[in-house]
């Protein structure tokens, strides 16, 4: 069986890039042949071969790459190494041929079906394929409602898949005050892989933090003063190192060096949903701050996300300054193992 991958493939961001791996090692891990079909909808695609071989002429002949540029080299370099990509490419157009080619496709996941996005068309709910090839596995709305102009289109797409799941308890409750589906809730998919498959992929960052213990910071959101304060704190009175990992010096970090940075910090600090996914699967204590920023808020996923590992109070105000590295990582195991068992449940079912 061959199954394409429609995901969000554009800009570069870390969770994005690791649940599209975590998606493709899954379904092949069902023995299902998985490739992902880059879609530039809307977007600039950073992928594309002209752009990607000048700025790795850039590079070459040592002329002043940005922070962005950087980042995508080392998006890249972790794609060509990592993701199977499709010959076919969505664009504005469905290419002739894709349906044909693969025997299923799979919507997610990710913020998939974020009406909010300008990358998110009919494309990515499947309408170009047949209701029997339609899958979703674990894509994320991410939001907390539906706006009223997407509605229509939104209850007509989603009602036509054979299987569906979805990341977040409100996303179900959504798809069902629309539609009256009742939706699987699945764990994100880098969840289904273990900690020893992650490392395997995780990749040591040159950093000046070398057998240092640090804090690692990653904030999508703004980083107010009082989450600076809070982290500065933590860190002067237990004698360690801040790495920040969204700042000028860090911005290139890849993916694979993302890992290797949860999995080898004292702490992790994140307004991120996957920041505080790979800590849970690396036992890294961890301490989630509300996002801050002037995009609608996405705080189910992270709210289904601690509710289900019993971690409401690894928050700022919820831990205790002397529990902040103290975690016991046994419930989140026993969690871990069901929600894996759910999911690959779920993909059998494919």
């Amino acid at each position: 069986m061959k199954a394409g991958i429609v995901t969000i493939t554009n800009g570069y961001n870390y969770g994005n890039r690791l649940q599209n791996y975590a998606v493709q090692e899954a379904l092949e891990s069902r023995k299902i042949q998985a490739e992902t079909i880059w879609k530039t909808t809307n977007v600039f695609d950073t992928e594309a071969p002209a752009y990607i071989r000048k700025l790795y002429i850039k590079r070459f002949l040592h002329y002043h790459l940005t922070k962005e540029e950087n980042r995508i080299l080392n998006f890249h370099r972790f794609n060509k190494t990592y993701i199977k990509r499709s010959s076919y490419m969505i664009d504005e157009q469905i290419p002739e041929g894709l349906d044909s080619a693969y025997d299923y496709f799979i919507a997610g996941s990710d913020q998939v079906w974020n009406p909010y996005l300008e990358y998110c068309t009919a494309a990515n709910f499947l309408s170009f394929t047949e209701r029997e090839k339609k899958v979703a596995l674990s894509p994320s709305i991410a939001i907390e409602q539906i706006p009223e102009k997407d509605k229509e289109n939104f209850a007509k797409w989603v009602k036509d898949f054979r299987l569906l799941s979805v990341r977040e308890e409100k996303g179900a409750e959504l798809i069902r005050e629309l539609t009256g589906r009742n939706v699987e809730v699945l764990c994100d998919p880098t969840m289904y892989l273990s900690a020893e498959k992650w490392r395997n992929v995780e990749k040591e960052p040159k950093s000046r933090l070398k057998n240092s213990p640090y804090i690692l910071t990653y904030f999508l959101g703004d980083c107010e003063a009082s989450y600076k304060i809070w982290v500065e704190n933590l860190a002067e009175k237990n004698h360690m190192k801040i790495f920040e990992l969204q700042n000028e010096e860090n911005f290139g970090i890849a993916p694979d060096e993302f890992l290797y940075l949860i999995d080898h910090a004292a702490c992790v600090c994140t307004d991120s949903f996957h920041g505080t996914v790979f800590s849970l699967i690396f036992h890294t204590p961890f301490v989630v701050f509300e996002r801050r920023d002037n995009f609608k808020t996405m705080s189910s996923r992270l709210s289904t996300l601690l509710t289900l590992f019993n971690c409401l109070e690894r928050t700022p105000e919820g831990v205790e300054e002397q529990d902040v590295f103290q975690v016991n990582f046994d419930y989140t195991d026993m969690v871990l193992e069901q929600e894996r068992k759910r999911f690959k449940n779920f993909l059998d079912r494919i």
